[in-house]
């Protein structure tokens, strides 16, 4: 059976009737209600189990020298080299890291697949050919200056000719 009033805040004051922090009245009105819905009964119960297992708990005494083993640890990992404090980080720092890494790798692999670098020997006894920067611009130069002395020629062909 569920409870028709059970949500977030019937938990609360619940919890808070388990901890003994209600005022009265709210206290005599969940009780009237844990009568009849053994489901918040249950929750009570339950809650209660819990606040007494907490109260019969005892935490284990801290030992004398805590301190100075708690300092002489935190000295020794500030004097650890910085990449042994880098890889001895937990696994969870460096997770966000791996799908960038392999993103990074994939671009990497990609461009190399594209653009293979195709060195062919030259043939045995032929002489090595070696272009200069400059030299290759003006070649390109003299290809777009022919281009153009092309299209220039192609358009006064084509233009009617005139008779005088």
């Amino acid at each position: 059976m569920n409870c028709p009033i059970r949500n977030e805040e019937t938990a609360e004051l619940l919890l808070a009737y388990t901890a003994r922090r209600l005022d009265p009245a709210k206290t005599a009105i969940l009780e009237s209600h844990m009568g009849v819905c053994p489901e918040c009964a249950e929750f009570r119960v339950r809650q209660e189990m819990v606040w007494q297992a907490l109260d019969t708990w005892e935490a284990a005494p801290v030992t004398p020298d805590f301190n100075r083993r708690l300092y002489r640890r935190i000295e020794f990992e500030d004097a650890a080299p910085w990449y042994r404090r880098l890889f001895s980080t937990p696994w969870t720092m460096w997770k966000p890291a791996i799908p960038l890494a392999c993103a990074g790798l994939l671009v990497v692999v990609g461009f190399v697949l594209d653009h293979p670098v195709s060195r062919t020997a030259p043939p045995a006894g032929a002489p090595a050919v070696r272009v200069s920067v400059t030299e290759a611009e003006q070649v390109e130069n003299a290809l777009d200056d022919l281009q153009l002395l092309r299209q220039l020629d192609s358009s006064t062909a084509s233009a009617p000719s005139e008779t005088m």
